[in-house]
């Protein structure tokens, strides 16, 4: 601007002669247009025509305004999914896990850590690990889609070798269990009952199930291979108790894990599997309870490799890292869109201010206040409607955009169009447009018409 103004000659900015140029043809409307918008209408358009440099200089301020509040709410969309993913829920308050301790042991040591200061409820389960060899052909398509070339399972085969676990559970749990299924326990109960079967996978952001088929019979075995057992299992899509996280070297893709009563698991010692005991405590006082608990262990004398940890501290950070996240999100949302109201606001106020003497000639000449609001609508209108016409392509090509950097970047988030952000935005166009504009034609109402003919803006 300043460049622009040094390179003009003194006499032509004060008569500002060099405002508008433009040849009466460039300014021609319809005959049907001039019939449909009426005599304020085609002043509207004639304006935006006369005028084009302030006209896109107002439909570019809305435009960016819009991509910029849509952009914002997306981006905050995929960081509030990070912030929930990694904010996980478990069950109990602390957790103690071994896979180098007998179960006599282990059983032994339980009963010692429950009674620790502030223990409120407890309950303890054993986790056995077996292999299975199944048909590729009772796979669900989703799943073989999944599976890379490092997975071990190829289309081409007949068969694929799977990991299965069963944790075993105390009784009164799993009858709990079976009665949140609508299950009967003497059918899933006992030395011939079948069992509760869940066979899942993660695969982009949604659950699938490993199997075609509601029920199906596995034959397990175990590495030496010495001895097997057929059991028979119905799938279902959750079980009641989380079971002791896998080490690094027993991290798999999916989940297969059979869920059985405690009482069961004399049946399967024959095969020997490994076995991980683990243990689940809910305290009114976790920090402390850890404590005593660690205390206890020192005292037994216990050499055998174990993990003991206070669950609820990790929960807690977790939860406050959500918070912080959805705090961000929502505040950084909120600067955008002052940001953008207020940019809008400047710029069209501004515009109407310097047509000051434009709108004080129309006044002069006749033009009703009922007349003159009518021309300032339809103006408004055509600056949202060319503003959206833009902005929201714009926006949602950009929200795309967004969500691909997300995953390039590592990130599990689910791609969902910012329909909302988008009627919010086209909303919030109108609505600024038409408070901006009775802001600055009030102004202008109130000053006298001669004032604003003689002179330009203050």
């Amino acid at each position: 601007p300043a460049k622009k103004a040094a390179g003009t000659p003194v006499m032509e900015c004060i008569r500002q002669t060099n405002e508008v140029k433009i040849e009466s043809k460039a300014i021609r409307t319809s005959r049907v247009l001039e019939r449909l918008y009426g005599l304020e209408g085609t002043l509207a358009l004639k304006n935006f025509k006369r005028n084009k440099r302030r006209y896109r200089s107002i439909v570019l301020s809305l435009t960016l305004s819009v991509v910029l509040f849509v952009s914002a709410n997306v981006f905050g969309t995929c960081l509030g999914q990070i912030g929930e993913k990694s904010a996980v829920e478990a069950d109990g308050d602390i957790s103690f896990y071994t896979s180098e301790m007998t179960e006599n042991e282990a059983l032994q040591l339980y009963d010692q850590l429950k009674t620790a200061g502030g223990v409120s409820k407890s309950t303890y389960q054993a986790v056995s690990t077996y292999t299975c060899t199944v048909n590729t052909s009772d796979f669900t398509n989703e799943f073989l889609d999944s599976c890379g070339e490092d997975s071990g399972i190829d289309r081409e085969c007949d068969t694929a070798e799977l990991k299965l676990d069963i944790q075993f559970i105390e009784d009164d749990i799993y009858q709990g269990f079976l009665k949140s299924l609508n299950l009967s326990p003497g059918e899933y109960n006992g030395q011939n009952g079948d069992m509760i079967v869940v066979g899942k996978k993660m695969v982009d952001s949604e659950i699938v199930d490993l199997f075609k088929d509601p029920s199906m019979e596995f034959t397990l075995g175990t590495a030496s291979g010495d001895q097997t057992k057929t059991i028979r299992t119905t799938f279902v899509d959750t079980y009641p108790l989380d079971p002791p996280p896998a080490e690094q070297s027993e991290v798999r893709d999916y989940v297969l894990m059979v869920v059985a009563p405690y009482q069961m698991k004399p049946q399967f010692d024959p095969l020997s599997a490994p076995t991980k005991m683990a243990f689940t405590f809910w305290s009114d006082k976790p920090g402390q309870s850890t404590a005593k608990m660690q205390t206890m262990i020192d005292s037994a004398g216990i050499t055998a490799s174990y993990t003991l940890y206070n669950l609820h501290r990790i929960f807690e950070e977790n939860r406050n890292m959500t918070f912080v996240v959805n705090l961000f999100t929502v505040i950084f949302s909120i600067m955008i869109t002052l940001i953008a109201v207020a940019n809008v606001f400047n710029t069209i106020s501004t515009n109407i201010r310097l047509r000051r003497r434009e709108l004080a000639m129309l006044r002069s000449v006749g033009m009703s206040d009922r007349d003159f609001n009518k021309m300032m609508r339809f103006e408004c209108a055509l600056y949202g409607l060319r503003t959206l016409l833009f902005g929201l392509p714009i926006s949602g090509i950009l929200s795309w955009l967004i969500y691909k950097g997300m995953v390039l970047g590592g990130a599990e988030v689910a791609y969902t169009f910012p329909w909302s952000s988008l009627a919010i935005s086209i909303l919030g166009v109108f609505l600024v447009i038409f408070v901006t504009m009775l802001y600055a034609t009030g102004k202008i109402r109130k000053e006298n018409i001669i004032d604003a003919l003689r002179d330009d803006m203050d």
